[in-house]
């Protein structure tokens, strides 16, 4: 076994924008398998949560992520938690949902990636 822990860090929001569906896109140059998740946002944010779509299907979807003091996370079971690790082929788009954001927040969302075989 070859793997890979890969770190992919998306970040978007400004002034006099509001996140929403599919607000930022990634495209797989290699097979990953999607161990972790972490958001957060530039301020507290009521309701806000995250969803990653594999070419526009939720794969992974709800993710808390209302208090910028908190992150919210999603964990599989190679990290700890309880959900299964999700598998992203080669050349999907991968993109991001922010769900009931307020005007003006930024958000950062990195995905905790394996790589390798």
């Amino acid at each position: 076994m070859n793997e890979r822990l890969v770190e992919i860090a998306l970040e978007a929001g400004e002034v006099g924008v509001t996140l929403g569906d599919a607000y930022k896109y990634y495209t797989t140059l290699i097979p990953l398998t999607v161990v972790g998740v972490v958001c957060s946002p530039s301020a507290n944010d009521a309701d806000l949560t995250v969803d990653i779509n594999d070419d526009g299907s939720g794969v992974i979807t709800a993710i808390a992520c209302a208090t910028a003091a908190t992150p919210g996370t999603w964990k599989s079971t190679h990290i700890g938690g309880t959900n299964t690790p999700v598998r992203i082929d080669k050349d999907s788009v991968i993109s991001l949902d922010a769900n009931s954001a307020a005007a003006n927040t930024r958000l950062r969302v990195a995905l905790l990636c394996l790589t390798g075989e």
